[in-house]
């Protein structure tokens, strides 16, 4: 179980750059690969970087602000687990990550008040 998580570890950063150089297309099996990876490794940043990815495959938050946040802290966490950061660093990163924002609506087109038969030139 242990070779299997630090072979995990191992493969976030360099998956999640490719992620980064698809952008703004995420391959699905890419995505595939990246979420059996923080799911292996299972710590609250993992589960914080897999949601917003979720997010920004549906592009519910926009790939082009979320994927190099993300990449920042799949480099945490991969610090994180070989033990090169404390916990504080590792809270702040999942905090970045859960405070992304959503795509906000797009504007909706305002119907005239005055149905456009009724108008005349002048």
């Amino acid at each position: 179980m242990a070779a299997e998580i630090a072979s995990a570890i191992d493969d976030i950063e360099p998956l999640i750059t490719r992620l980064v150089q698809q952008a703004p297309d995420l391959d699905d099996a890419t995505l595939m690969d990246l979420r059996l990876a923080l799911e292996q490794v299972g710590t609250p940043l993992a589960r914080s970087i897999w949601r917003a990815l979720e997010l920004a495959a549906d592009q519910l938050i926009d790939p082009g602000i979320a994927l190099p946040a993300l990449a920042e802290a799949c480099a945490t966490l991969v610090a994180g687990c070989r033990g090169t950061v404390d916990d504080k660093v590792l809270e702040t990163a999942r905090y970045q990550i859960d405070t992304l924002q959503p795509v906000p609506d797009r504007p909706r087109m305002q119907e005239p008040d005055v149905p456009l038969s009724s108008l005349r030139k002048r």
